[in-house]
C-alpha cells in the first residue's frame, strides 16, 4: 500500500485553519454568554452632531457681532465723506483781496449789521483797505483789519470806492450763530450775440411788465450781481419770479442762466396781476419753498380808490421817489414851475420819445401841465398807451413817427 506524504507547507496551512476555527467558535460562545450582561452601545447620530456644532458656531458669531457693535473699530478712510460745515467760519473758496478807498470815517463791525460788535472808527477817510468779500446783499464788505481779534471786520460798502468789479467778490453767507460760509460769486458768460426777448402773446397767465427807463439785466436779484445786458425804456418783458418785498423781478431772458435774468422793480411797471403768486427767490437767485412770511405790504397793490368823486385822470398815476423840479418845457434850462417831493403823486399825460421826460398834470388837482425828468418817477398805472409829445409839449399825431 502506497503511503502519501503530506508536504510541510500544507500541514502548516491546515493547522492555521484549525486554530482559526477554534478561535471563532470561542468568540461566538463568549458573545452569546456576555450579551445578557453588557450595556447596549448608543448609536451615533451624525445629524445631531452637525446641528449642535452649527448652534455653537452661531452662538459664537452672535457674541462676536455684539462685541463689535458695543466697541466699534476704526472707520475705513478709503472713501472720504464730504466735509461737514462747522459752527466756525469755513473758507470754501480763496479770498482774493481787492483794493478800495474809504470815502469817509467808517466803523468796523464783527459782522454786517448794526447788531455786530463795533471796533470803533477803524477806517478813516482816504485810507486804502483790502476788501476780501461781500455779504449776500452787497451792502457790507469784509476787509482786512489788524485791530480786530480775527484780523478782519465788516464795513458798509457805501463808504468805499472799490477798484474792481463788486460782482467778482466772494460772497459771505451768514449763519444763525453769526459765523460765515464763503462761496464763489455767481457768474455767467454770454457767447455770441444776445438773443431777442420773447414776444408777448394773449396768454392771460403771462405776467408782462414794461421797462420805464434803461435798466441793467443781472444774473441774480441784487445790485452787486453781475450785469449781462441792458433793457431800453419801453421794452416788454415777461415776469417769472420775484425776490424780497417784490424789489426785484425775474423775467424770461433767453441769453441768461436757464433763460432767466433779473431787473430792479423800480425800473419796470408791471401790469395786470403784478407779482401775485409768482415764485419766490433768495438774493442769490435760488428758489425758496415755501415762501417766508412777511408783514410788508405789497407795493404793487393799487391804492384803494377814494369815495370822493374825482374827474377821470388824464393818464396813469405816478409817485415821486426823489426831490424833482417841474419845468415849463422838456428842458432843465426852461423856467421852474415848482418842486415835487418824495411820495408826492401826480398824473402823467405825455412822454418824450427818448423817455427822459414826462408831461404831468400840474398842479395835480387842477388843469395845467409841467415837465419832469423820468429819473425819479415810479409809475403806478399802465402807461403802455401813453401818448408822445415833442420838446415843446405838442402831441405827436398818430401813427407816431419812428424815433
Amino acid at each position: 500500500m502506497t503511503r502519501w506524504k503530506v508536504p510541510t507547507h500544507m500541514a502548516n496551512v491546515s493547522s492555521v485553519k484549525l486554530i482559526f476555527l477554534a478561535v471563532a467558535a470561542l468568540l461566538i460562545l463568549s458573545g452569546c454568554s456576555l450579551q445578557s450582561f453588557a450595556q447596549p452601545t448608543p448609536t451615533r447620530d451624525e445629524n445631531l452632531i452637525i446641528t449642535m456644532s452649527a448652534a455653537t458656531a452661531f452662538e459664537k458669531l452672535t457674541k462676536i457681532a455684539s462685541q463689535a457693535t458695543e466697541t466699534p473699530g476704526p472707520t475705513s478712510t478709503s472713501t472720504p465723506e464730504p466735509p461737514t460745515l462747522t459752527l466756525s467760519p469755513t473758507l470754501e473758496v480763496t479770498l482774493v483781496p481787492i483794493d478800495a478807498i474809504c470815502l469817509g470815517n467808517t466803523q468796523v463791525h464783527s459782522w454786517p449789521g448794526s447788531g455786530g460788535e463795533s471796533y470803533g472808527y477803524g477806517v478813516f477817510k482816504g485810507r486804502g483797505v483790502k476788501v476780501l468779500a461781500r455779504n449776500i446783499s452787497g451792502g457790507w464788505f469784509l476787509i482786512q483789519f489788524a485791530d480786530s481779534p480775527t484780523g478782519t471786520g465788516w464795513v458798509r460798502s457805501s463808504a468805499f470806492k472799490l477798484s474792481g468789479d463788486v460782482s467778482r467778490l466772494v460772497v459771505g453767507i451768514q449763519k444763525d450763530d453769526n459765523s460765515f460760509v464763503f462761496v464763489a460769486p455767481p457768474v455767467w458768460t454770454i457767447s455770441g450775440a444776445l438773443l431777442p426777448l420773447p414776444t408777448l402773446s394773449a396768454d392771460p397767465t403771462l405776467r408782462p411788465a414794461t421797462v420805464i427807463q434803461q435798466a441793467n439785466v443781472r444774473i441774480c436779484p441784487t445790485s452787486s450781481c453781475m450785469a449781462i445786458g441792458t433793457l431800453n425804456a419801453g421794452s416788454q418783458i415777461i415776469m417769472t419770479g420775484r425776490q424780497g418785498d417784490n424789489k426785484w423781478a425775474q423775467f424770461i431772458y433767453p441769453s441768461g442762466p436757464n433763460g432767466r435774468a433779473w431787473v430792479s422793480r423800480d425800473l419796470i411797471q408791471p401790469s395786470g396781476a403784478a407779482f401775485g403768486g409768482l415764485p419766490y427767490f433768495d438774493e442769490l437767485g435760488n428758489l425758496i419753498t415755501p415762501e417766508p412770511p412777511t408783514a410788508t405790504i405789497d407795493p404793487n397793490i393799487s391804492p384803494t380808490p377814494s369815495n370822493t368823486p374825482r374827474p377821470t385822470p388824464p393818464g396813469p398815476l405816478a409817485e415821486i421817489t426823489g426831490v424833482t423840479q417841474v419845468f415849463t418845457l422838456q428842458s432843465s434850462l426852461s423856467p421852474v414851475l415848482g418842486t415835487l417831493n418824495p411820495k408826492d403823486r401826480i398824473y402823467i399825460t405825455h412822454q418824450s420819445f427818448n423817455h427822459l421826460w414826462f408831461e404831468i398834470q400840474y398842479p395835480a388837482d387842477m388843469p395845467g401841465r409841467g415837465y419832469i425828468s423820468s429819473k425819479n418817477v415810479r409809475l403806478l398805472g399802465d402807461f403802455r398807451n401813453l401818448p408822445y409829445s415833442d420838446a415843446n409839449g405838442t402831441p405827436y399825431p398818430t401813427p407816431y413817427p419812428t424815433p
